[in-house]
């Protein structure tokens, strides 16, 4: 059984190493102006349905809103931290 768990864990951690990296190269074609890439494409295919949900909830949140600047992306790579550190504590 504690196989099976170290698999779920590794697993997941790989996800999110995925994620972090789908979630970087998102930002920086976006800096860039390469919104139509096949790149881009692929990484906001990856990214964006773990950064809707991040995005939705701070769009509840009025001083945020107003600010013009999306928030999403930086809480959702804490989130992806906080989590990350959570699973390899647990040894």
């Amino acid at each position: 059984m504690e196989s099976i768990l170290e698999v779920v864990k590794l697993a997941v951690l790989l996800f999110m190493e995925v994620l972090g990296y789908a979630m970087l190269i998102r930002a920086v074609l976006s800096i860039l102006g390469f919104e139509e890439s096949k790149l881009m494409v692929v990484c906001y295919a990856v990214s964006e349905p773990v950064v809707a949900p991040v995005r939705n909830m701070l769009d509840r949140v009025t001083g945020l809103r107003e600010t013009g600047i999306d928030f999403s992306f930086m809480v959702t790579f804490l989130l992806l931290e906080i989590v990350r550190i959570l699973l390899l504590s647990f040894a």
